[in-house]
Formats: structure tokens, C-alpha cells, sequence
């Protein structure tokens, strides 16, 4: 597997449209594929594009319940009931990137955790996951940028 490289990054204004909920950890890889479907069905509906990328952004540090937020970049904001809407300004980042499946990212964040203590890193209350590859891509190919937006 690639190394995740770990580096700051300067990061585009974007506009986003997502379900935030808290789930059990043990159930959250259920959630993905229903929201993300609702989330590009009513972005549709409301007369925007989903331009990418999907992503999940987490907030706290996840314990037995899980508090994130899933959905997709999207071309404009838009008023959607019981998903949140944002227009997300440009941030210095820690950026890591992931190249495989999903259920191999415990190695890369394994691999980035220590580098964000080393370098002393002060984070914010958040961070992200985006998924930068297509559903179609062979999992072994699959890019995840791991996000961690500076206070």
C-alpha cells in the first residue's frame, strides 16, 4: 500500500449537502449507501448537481456512537428538509491520502495519527473523508483523502 503522505494543504471553497446523524459505530457502514442515494436524490430534486466529492465528516472523537455527517459536494446551496446545506470556505488542512478499500483505512489513519502528533498539530472539531474515487472503481484503487481542517 502507498504511504498517505501527510501534508498541509490549502483547500477550495466548496458547497455541500448532507444527513448529519449519530449511529452506533458497529452500524455506521450501513448508512453510507441509503444516504448517499437520498442526499444525490434530493440535491436532484432541488435543482442542484452533485459535482463530488462524496465525503463523511466527523465530528469528536468517535466512541461506541458515531456523530457524522455524509453527503456530496454539490454545484449551489439548496434548502432540502432534514439534510444540512453548506457553503464551506477554503482551509488549511492536514491532508492524508488512503489508496485501497475502505475497510483498510484503520492502516492509513494508523500511519497519520502519529505524524499529526509529532508535528504537533492542532486540530479542529471536525474531520473529513473524501472520496475521490467512482462506486465503480476496483476497491484495491480506491483514493480517500483523510482531512483534518486547521482551527
Amino acid at each position: 500500500m502507498p504511504r498517505v503522505d501527510p501534508h498541509i494543504e490549502e483547500l477550495g471553497a466548496w458547497v455541500s449537502l448532507g444527513v448529519r446523524q449519530s449511529v452506533p459505530r458497529t452500524r455506521l457502514h450501513e448508512l453510507f449507501g441509503p444516504t448517499y442515494e437520498a442526499v444525490a436524490t434530493a440535491a436532484a430534486r432541488a435543482g442542484a448537481e452533485v459535482v463530488g466529492p462524496a465525503y463523511a465528516e466527523y465530528f469528536g472523537m468517535p466512541t461506541d456512537t458515531v456523530d457524522v455527517e455524509i453527503g456530496f459536494g454539490v454545484d449551489r446551496e439548496v434548502e432540502v428538509g432534514g439534510m444540512v446545506a453548506a457553503q464551506r470556505p477554503a482551509v488549511r488542512a492536514v491532508v492524508g491520502t488512503h489508496v485501497g478499500p475502505y475497510d483498510k483505512l484503520e492502516e492509513s489513519y494508523a500511519e497519520l495519527m502519529p505524524w499529526l502528533e509529532m508535528e504537533g498539530v492542532e486540530l479542529g472539531e471536525s474531520m473529513l473523508e473524501l472520496y475521490e474515487s467512482p462506486p465503480e472503481t476496483d476497491p484495491a484503487s480506491t483514493v480517500t483523502r483523510l482531512v483534518f481542517p486547521l482551527p
